[in-house]
């Protein structure tokens, strides 16, 4: 599980977390995601060499379009060389990339004060980066960012060293923020079948194997629900899904 900590040095350097919104030529991440309505590509690693650039990828498919058609998309677009499917389900799959380098606006924000600590989300025709920066450096990158390339400036937030360790993956910061008991009902409730439309099961019969009352049950399972909805809203709010 990683975290990431940011602490003030002594000579009083602060960073903040900045969210941008980018657009630039030649991506073929901008240019699929735009013509595509419903899609969503998320980053989840990429290896560069010299010239290409694979990277590991999500993508989703909500519109009209279905995943395969997405990923033909994205195969047969100019700049990318190959593609290949690990994991395919419903309207979502996994899908390494391999692509022009020259494309890519990752080499530019890595080689500046600008260091991305969430996954980039594509939508759309636009990139949204979640970045910390030195807060005495912020101006003059995206200054320089901003010469190049169409950038707006989302959101910045004050990064307190004071306050309690942030996971960088939502689904980490909502595990730290269950107990073991509520944790321990929802994955048995998602288990049995309790989440499907129709359910599978009742509270009271997950309850039992439990050996505790319905309403205990409940009461574990709505407090667990309510951080794992808040927690996945706010973060898709912020990502304009």
């Amino acid at each position: 599980m990683s975290v990431i900590h940011v602490s003030e040095k002594h000579d009083g350097t602060t960073h903040r977390q900045v969210e941008l919104k980018f657009w630039h030529p030649g991506c073929w991440t901008l240019e699929v995601s735009d013509e595509y309505d419903g899609t969503h590509i998320i980053e989840k690693s990429l290896y560069p060499t010299d010239e290409m650039v694979k990277g590991d990828f999500i993508i989703v498919s909500e519109g009209d379009h279905d995943i395969e058609t997405f990923v033909e998309a994205i195969d047969s677009h100019r700049v990318v060389e190959s593609t290949a499917i690990l994991k395919h389900s419903g309207d979502r799959a996994r899908v390494v990339v391999t692509y022009a380098r020259s494309s890519s606006i990752v080499p530019e924000i890595v080689n500046s004060e600008f260091m991305p600590i969430e996954p980039v989300h594509i939508t759309g025709g636009y990139e949204y980066w979640t970045v910390l920066v030195r807060s005495d450096q912020l101006e003059s990158v995206f200054t320089r960012l901003e010469d190049e390339y169409d950038v707006q400036l989302e959101s910045i937030h004050e990064v307190d060293p004071h306050d309690n360790v942030e996971f960088a993956n939502t689904s980490d910061r909502i595990y730290d923020s269950l107990s073991a008991r509520q944790t321990e009902c929802l994955f048995s409730a998602h288990e049995a079948g309790y989440y499907n439309w129709p359910r599978d099961v009742t509270a009271n019969d997950i309850a039992a194997d439990f050996g505790i009352s319905g309403p205990t049950f409940l009461e574990h399972l709505r407090k667990g629900e309510q951080k794992v909805l808040n927690a996945f809203l706010t973060k898709l709010a912020k990502r304009n899904y």
